[in-house]
């Protein structure tokens, strides 16, 4: 995608509506967004619609819901 960002939200109803934006049935996975951040993955805060932007999220970081 044309994305410079992966988006994340804070919580699954956020992310349901943000993901319906671009399809009816979006796919949510979650990601220990948390670990990542000790980890030292840096993150910028969308003021818009609550939702959180990181550069990349490894896999290892990801759970299929």
């Amino acid at each position: 995608m044309n994305r410079q960002y992966v988006h994340l939200s804070s919580d699954l109803d956020t992310a349901m509506r943000v993901g319906k934006r671009h399809d009816s049935k979006p796919v949510i996975f979650e990601v220990q967004a948390r670990q990542m951040h000790k980890d030292g993955v840096v993150f910028y805060h969308s003021g818009n619609d609550g939702t959180w932007m990181c550069e990349a999220v490894n896999p290892k970081y990801i759970k299929l819901l």
